[in-house]
C-alpha cells in the first residue's frame, strides 16, 4: 500500500468525492455567469466583459507541526501562497483575499503571530487581506485550520488553460523553498514518535524548522511574465505533484529533474518511499512551472531569475507526464 494512504490520504477516494461534488454543480449563474470549466486553477466569473477569477485553498496538516513547535512565523506564506500561486496559472492578477480560521484554539498571541505572518506574506504577493471569518469549533477542529479565498482581475482573451500547449515547447522549472504546504499528513505519519529526528539539523537547520519553511510566492513575478511574453501554460506543483501538470492539456510532457534536494531525499529513506510515490506527493524542488516556445524560454527565465529556474523539458505528442532520470510516468491527474 502507498505509504500515503496508510497515512489516511487516498488519492483515488478524494477524487471520486471531489468529482461528486462538480457532477451536481450543474448552475451557471444568471447576470454573473460561471465562464470556465470547474476543475481548472480558479473559477472565473464574467464581469463587466472581463473576468473576475476566484479561488479557495487552505494550509493544511502543516498547521498540526507549527501548533507542536509553536512556529508560525512563515505559515502565512503558506496560505497567501497556496492560493494566490494557483489564481495566477489562469493568468489573473490576483486582487485581494479574505481568510477563515477555525479550531480549538484562540490565544492572544497565536493571532499575532499568525496574523503577523499573513500580512508579511501579503505584502510581498502585493494583495490586501480585506477581511475573514474566526470561528471556534472545538468539538468540530482539534487544533487549527487557516484557510483562505483571493480574488483576481483577468481580462478576457487573456485567460492562460493550457489549450494552446503545443508540440516542443518547452517546461521551466522554478525551485521551491522546500516541502511548501502538501504531504504533511505522510510526513507526520513517518516521524511520529520520532521527535529526535525532528530536532536533527538539515540545510543549516532544525528538520522541524526546515519542514515548516514557506511557500514561495510566485504570483507577482509571474504574473508579470504574463503581461510580457507568450506563456501557453501555468502549473502550479501542489498535491499530485508533477501530475498537476495535465490538469492543463493531455499532452506528452517529458522532464529531466535536477538533483532532488536533500530535504525530499532525507523524507523518502526516511519513510521507504519510492520515486514514483514521492513525485505524486511533494514538489521534489520544484514550486512551479511555465510552458512557453522555445523562442521566449530563455527570456522567461532570466526574468524568473530570482527563482532559479531550470529546463525541465519538452512537450511531445502523445499523454502522460514523465521524469525520465527518476524512472516515473503518471498517465493523468488524479
Amino acid at each position: 500500500m502507498p505509504r500515503y494512504k496508510e497515512s489516511g490520504v487516498d488519492f483515488d477516494s478524494v477524487a471520486a468525492f471531489r468529482n461528486a461534488i462538480i457532477e451536481e454543480l450543474t448552475f451557471k449563474g444568471t447576470r454573473f455567469k460561471r465562464a470556465a470549466k470547474i476543475g481548472h486553477y480558479s473559477g472565473l466569473v464574467s464581469f463587466n466583459g472581463n473576468y473576475v477569477a476566484i479561488h479557495t485553498d487552505n494550509v493544511g496538516t502543516k498547521t498540526i507541526l507549527a501548533l507542536e513547535h509553536g512556529y508560525f512565523n512563515e505559515i502565512g506564506y503558506d496560505l497567501v501562497g497556496m492560493n494566490a500561486n494557483d489564481i495566477v496559472c489562469m493568468g489573473a492578477e490576483p486582487m485581494a483575499m479574505v481568510n477563515y480560521v477555525a479550531g480549538s484554539m484562540m490565544g492572544k498571541e497565536l493571532g499575532k503571530a499568525i496574523g503577523k505572518s499573513i500580512n508579511d506574506a501579503c505584502v510581498e504577493a502585493g494583495i490586501s487581506m480585506v477581511g475573514g471569518e474566526t470561528a471556534s469549533v472545538p468539538d468540530l477542529v482539534k487544533g487549527i485550520d487557516i484557510s483562505g479565498t483571493v480574488i483576481g482581475n483577468l481580462e478576457k482573451g487573456k485567460e492562460i488553460t493550457g489549450k494552446r500547449i503545443k508540440e516542443r515547447d518547452r517546461v521551466i522549472g522554478l525551485r521551491s523553498s522546500g516541502i511548501h504546504s502538501n504531504g504533511f499528513s505522510l510526513i507526520r505519519k513517518i516521524y511520529e514518535n520520532k521527535s529526535d529526528v525532528l530536532e536533527e539539523r538539515i540545510e543549516g537547520e532544525k528538520f522541524w524548522k526546515t519542514l515548516l519553511r514557506g511557500t514561495k510566492i510566485y504570483s507577482k513575478k509571474i504574473f508579470g511574465v504574463t503581461q510580457e511574453f507568450d506563456v501557453h501554460g501555468i502549473s502550479h506543483i501542489t498535491g499530485g505533484g508533477v501530475r498537476n501538470l495535465l490538469r492543463l492539456k493531455d499532452s506528452r510532457y517529458r522532464l529531466i529533474y535536477p538533483e532532488i534536494p536533500a530535504i525530499f531525499r532525507k523524507i523518502m529513506q526516511d519513510g521507504g518511499i519510492s520515486n514514483q510515490e514521492a513525485f505524486e506527493v511533494f514538489n521534489m524542488g520544484i514550486g512551479m512551472m511555465v510552458i512557453t516556445s522555445k523562442r521566449e524560454e530563455d527570456a522567461i527565465m532570466k526574468e524568473l531569475d530570482m527563482f532559479k529556474p531550470v529546463d525541465l523539458g519538452e512537450v511531445g505528442l502523445g499523454k502522460g507526464v514523465s521524469v525520465d532520470n527518476y524512472g516515473v510516468k503518471y498517465e493523468n491527474y488524479y
